[in-house]
């Protein structure tokens, strides 16, 4: 008797600290559009990279098809600008849907406008020099689920590693993940 006492209690110690662990995450094996905004990213040197992009990804695949621009700028001055596509879904982090928190006020969104962390490979073409460089393309959109909130020390914004620069600073940024299935 003692033995199934024990084992009940160990088996609901054991139910919370799942449910508990499991409370705040969430996953998601949608698709979904990404839409970014023209937005810009710096990085260490003083470079600044500007892009926008539209697409769309799939989460269970691991696919993404779509395309954007870029230009890249020193001191203020274009140095080299072009094309890029997104080539497949690396990996993402969903945050949620439905809620977003700008100066700590939370607005309500429609149940399709989700938040996450994608990062896809890309294939970047300059229009300069016509070479193609193979890059990351982080895009981050801080959207919830109601009541929620996005990571502690995320922000609205893209983030690019290619040709051996990390664009890693958030400069501006407005992105959108919208659930299609």
């Amino acid at each position: 008797m003692k033995q199934r006492i024990a084992l009940a209690v160990a088996f609901l110690f054991s139910a919370v600290a799942i449910a508990a662990g499991s409370a705040g995450s969430a996953t998601s094996k949608s698709t979904f559009q990404v839409l970014v905004a023209e937005t810009a990213s710096a990085a260490s040197n003083g470079l600044v990279l500007n892009t926008k992009v539209a697409g769309q990804f799939d989460v269970a695949a691991k696919t993404a098809s779509g395309a954007g621009d870029f230009s890249l700028t020193a001191g203020g001055n274009e140095i080299d600008h072009g094309s890029f596509s997104l080539t497949r879904l690396v990996a993402f982090q969903f945050y949620g849907c439905g809620e977003v928190t700008a100066g700590g006020e939370r607005i309500s969104l429609p149940a399709n406008l989700c938040g996450g962390r994608a990062i896809f490979a890309v294939d970047a073409v300059s229009a300069v020099n016509g070479e193609h460089h193979p890059g990351l393309y982080e895009v981050n959109c801080q959207i919830h689920d109601p009541g929620g909130q996005a990571p502690p020390g995320t922000s609205e914004g893209v983030k690019v590693n290619a040709r051996g620069i990390n664009f890693n600073k958030h400069v501006t940024g407005d992105n959108l993940f919208v659930m299609l299935s």
